[in-house]
């Protein structure tokens, strides 16, 4: 787990603040098609938007005061070179409050929300949020050193925390940083903003688990998915993925387990057992796995390994009854290579499935998360090629 750095001269760590903006973008776009989608919205969900839109504008208007009154200040004093990125970040501050205004005056005269003013109003703090967050100059300053680490808090910070601002609800701020954290309840982990990278355990447990219900049955009522939670994990999938590296620099990396750590979102690594050094029939090795607040080992046994073929299982034990077969394959294509990975449940006691989807809620859906894995695979393998196209320096 990655620690943020509160030493008063560290750069600032800036990736809380993009998630919450990845949240807020993410929510306008919902807004957006719930309202334009067709039948239109009952009035139950018409009031259930109308009340997650004016909290997103409410806490928008509270985010860019902290900034402005607090943060930007402070910024201003210890580094006065920023002072014009400072006023560029503040000029979008005032470009957008027109836009929030209209929002809200639209959420205030009329009960219907299908009205083209709050359309329009609401597509335009959406892309005034995208264009702050997407602007690399902006973030970049934050991590800079003439950004203090933690000089002020936002909102949804301190209600992280356990504390509350005059502007902030608690159990909107606490569904809001459930909402971005891209796990349990909403997007899936493998997204590269998910705050298990970065959130302490309390706080992150708070989030995912103490919040839940409340969060879910929110989404329900503006997004109309279901508020039942799973309680079961995926059991087989195929997924694929077309990467820029050719078949024999990928088959290099898929062959030696040991480097999984190197692409795989959740393995953070593997050593071989039994005196193995490599891949072949019976050879066994122990992956260390991550995902969120739980860590775990299993030991891996190697089945199958063809052309450009590897195929392998977890070994059921006492502790760990379960068992689920691995196959990667890969098959070359013009420009690169398909790679191909399939897994299913062969053992699985029906009591641990709940607890499994509990736990480690990343295995209810592994699509995206290890598509994600393939194409970093990828991208890992055509490093390798460039490197020694080029030849030593």
């Amino acid at each position: 787990m990655t620690k943020t750095n509160t030493a008063p001269d560290a750069p600032a760590d800036t990736r809380l603040m993009g998630i919450i903006h990845e949240a807020l973008r993410r929510d306008l776009r919902r807004t957006r098609a719930a309202l334009t989608e067709t039948p239109a919205p009952d009035r139950h969900q018409r009031e259930a938007l109308a009340g997650h839109l004016g909290w997103m504008m409410q806490f928008l208007h509270a985010h860019h005061r902290t900034e402005d009154e607090g943060l930007y200040p402070m910024v201003r004093a210890r580094d006065p070179h920023a002072a014009v990125l400072l006023d560029q970040m503040h000029d979008q501050h005032t470009a957008i409050a027109p836009a929030i205004a209209a929002v809200n005056s639209a959420l205030r005269t009329t009960s219907s929300l299908t009205t083209g003013t709050t359309i329009s109003a609401s597509s335009s703090v959406r892309r005034s949020t995208g264009s702050k967050t997407s602007c690399c100059p902006i973030c970049a300053a934050r991590r800079t050193r003439s950004c203090p680490s933690s000089p002020l808090r936002s909102p949804t910070a301190s209600c992280a925390a356990g504390t509350t601002t005059p502007t902030s609800d608690p159990s909107r701020c606490a569904s809001s940083d459930a909402k971005a954290t891209g796990s349990s309840m909403d997007s899936p982990p493998g997204t590269a903003a998910s705050s298990s990278t970065w959130s302490r355990p309390v706080p992150r447990f708070v989030l995912l688990y103490g919040f839940a219900c409340s969060y879910r049955r929110q989404r329900a009522e503006c997004w109309g998915t279901t508020t039942t939670a799973r309680r079961d994990v995926q059991k087989e999938g195929y997924i694929e993925a077309v990467v820029d590296a050719v078949p024999e620099a990928v088959w290099d990396i898929v062959r030696d387990p040991t480097r999984v750590g190197e692409w795989s979102h959740e393995c953070v690594g593997a050593d071989w057992l039994g005196g193995a050094t490599s891949a072949a029939p019976g050879a066994r090795f122990r992956g260390s796995n991550r995902s969120g607040l739980f860590r775990w080992g299993r030991v891996c046994e190697v089945t199958k390994v063809g052309h450009w073929e590897l195929v392998w299982r977890t070994v059921p034990t006492r502790f760990y009854p379960d068992s689920s077969e691995w196959r990667i394959a890969l098959q070359p294509v013009e420009g690169g290579t398909r790679i191909e990975q399939t897994f299913r449940v062969l053992k699985a006691p029906r009591f641990l499935e709940p607890i499994y989807a509990t736990l480690v809620p990343n295995h209810r859906d592994r699509t995206e998360a290890l598509t994600t894995d393939l194409r970093r695979l990828g991208a890992l393998a055509a490093r390798a090629t460039t490197t020694i196209a080029a030849g030593p320096t």
